[in-house]
């Protein structure tokens, strides 16, 4: 599989109905990514951070405390940039160097691990055209373009209350959803959400490459 994720296009994740996987872009960070495991922990689920590599290379304990959750991991690039701005080389650099960074930070006595799950900075806007370059390579490299279904942009960071509409007012019966990490709001919509997915008997499924 190329890629997953209808909000770019790509084909939807073969799920059940009322399945779905949690996803968590822009981490590693310390005033956050604890918080994030803490509220997973307590609630029994299990999430895919999507981790830039220049934070995963600061904070590489964090790193394998989210492994140590039972979570999966995936890249964000390295730097986090406009890919639609970069040149075909310098994409391919950003893709190279951020899973480098992540499986250095995971790695630990046992576990060399081998990342294939990629997703590209700025997956919850607008259906953007994916880069040429970043098809190309996922392709030859065998990664998987990790898309999303659902997103509350709790980048905004606005108040809880109105990122949870905003992502109940999209929602289907199926998919993958995107969250935040950094984000203080996040901490508290992130509750709000999974108390609203147990009250309509959803299943938080595990996102494995």
């Amino acid at each position: 599989m190329v890629g997953f994720g209808r909000v770019q296009g790509l084909p939807r994740l073969p799920l059940k109905q009322n399945e779905y996987v949690l996803t968590i872009d822009d981490g590693p960070r310390s005033d956050t990514t604890p918080f994030l495991l803490d509220i997973l922990a307590e609630r029994c689920v299990k999430a895919t951070f999507f981790l830039v590599g220049k934070r995963a290379e600061a904070r590489p304990r964090l790193v394998q405390q989210i492994l140590e959750g039972g979570h999966t991991l995936g890249t964000h690039t390295y730097s986090h940039p406009d890919l639609s701005n970069l040149s075909s080389e310098a994409i391919e650099a950003e893709m190279l160097k951020g899973r480098d960074a992540v499986e250095a930070a995971a790695k630990v006595e046992g576990y060399s691990p081998s990342l294939r799950l990629f997703r590209y900075p700025g997956s919850s806007g607008v259906p953007p055209i994916l880069p040429k370059p970043l098809i190309d390579m996922a392709r030859s490299d065998g990664l998987t373009v990790a898309g999303i279904d659902y997103s509350p942009q709790d980048w905004r960071n606005s108040p809880p209350e109105e990122s949870f509409k905003r992502l109940f007012d999209q929602w289907g019966d199926r998919g993958v959803i995107l969250f935040h990490d950094g984000m203080a709001n996040t901490l508290l919509l992130l509750p709000m959400v999974l108390d609203e997915l147990q009250r309509r008997g959803a299943k938080i499924v595990a996102l494995n490459p």
